[in-house]
């Protein structure tokens, strides 16, 4: 696979081209299932549309619900379900960071406060799951739960790793499955559930979205770095000021010959934009950001490689397609 950009300017919906106007019905669905006559619940809603997002997730419920003869209604809530908790997830983990932007815009723990947050996520994660019962299919609930779970126990064990500089590889790969490579994988095997595919077409699928889920998040991690706020739409480097310590740091921390001075660094706990440059500079030096990319592109390959197993999506050229734009992404 071409380790090179399919575009320097491509954009999720231009991946996204082959189900186009499907989103669309996803998005109107979306703002269906938003729409209430609760003032400060609708203000929310609208506040949390605005705000956009490449609906990553509900595109890949329909991609991989593209088997010959399939319609969309089947998949549809599903999609929706998939999108909000997503939303959800982000109104939550947004608190916890303190964060005071998300996709360039205020955040609702800042437009409104934390309580306000707390309870928007808790009324997303209820009518997700009231769209998963209505499928009438218990099998999808129960993995979604199972989903929200681990995505629950990899956000703890973010919080209990924060500045710990004895975390390995194996820790941070862990906990990026739980915080984003469950929740895809799992929007890619709903999807191919409900349009009744064999079991064997359903884990190819689920292989699929893991391998994206894993490269998604380093990229994410490595956008932290080399983003810019306008486009990334949060401050950038803002993992590292808090504590979060993705695969970069925690390569340097072991080959690194400055490794030592990264340890000090992190271990003040106080990392400010001098310590941050210092810090960039012997990541880079130690070859750790060409590393992380080398990692994001093998989960890329692998996602690749399972859509061998099944021949008959439709759909395969767009998740290709998807890969190249998650390892290639520049926002």
């Amino acid at each position: 696979m071409s380790s090179q950009p399919l575009a320097e300017n491509l954009k999720p919906l231009d991946v996204f081209s082959a189900i186009a106007d499907d989103l669309r019905q996803v998005e109107s669905a979306i703002e269906a299932a938003l729409s209430t006559r609760e003032t400060m619940l609708a203000d929310v809603s609208t506040h949390l549309l605005r705000a956009g997002g490449k609906r990553i997730r509900p595109a890949l419920v329909i991609l991989a619900s593209r088997f010959p003869g399939v319609e969309l209604s089947r998949v549809i809530d599903v999609a929706v379900a998939v999108e909000l908790i997503h939303m959800a997830t982000l109104v939550h983990d947004d608190v916890v960071d303190n964060a005071t932007l998300r996709r360039g815009r205020p955040t609702v723990n800042a437009v409104w406060n934390n309580q306000v947050s707390v309870l928007t996520g808790d009324y997303l994660f209820a009518k997700s799951f009231t769209l998963l019962a209505d499928t009438g299919n218990n099998r999808v609930v129960r993995l979604m739960s199972e989903v929200v779970r681990e995505m629950s126990q990899g956000e703890l064990a973010q919080i209990a790793s924060y500045f710990d500089v004895n975390q390995t590889e194996e820790d941070y790969f862990k906990r990026i499955a739980q915080k984003t490579g469950y929740l895809i994988a799992e929007a890619c095997r709903l999807g191919a559930i409900m349009a009744g595919a064999s079991e064997e077409q359903v884990r190819s699928v689920y292989e699929y979205g893991m391998g994206v889920g894993l490269s998604f998040q380093i990229a994410d991690d490595l956008l932290d770095y080399f983003g810019d706020e306008g486009t990334v739409g949060k401050p950038v480097c803002g993992d590292l000021k808090i504590g979060i310590l993705t695969l970069p740091v925690i390569h340097a921390l072991r080959h690194s010959p400055e490794r030592d001075k990264l340890r000090e660094i992190i271990a003040t706990r106080a990392i400010g934009d001098a310590e941050v440059e210092r810090v960039k500079q012997i990541l880079e030096a130690a070859g750790s950001f060409e590393y992380a990319r080398r990692k994001a592109r093998e989960h890329i390959e692998a996602a690749v490689r399972a859509l061998d197993g099944v021949p008959t999506l439709t759909t395969r050229p767009a998740l290709k397609t998807l890969a190249d734009f998650v390892v290639n992404r520049k926002f």
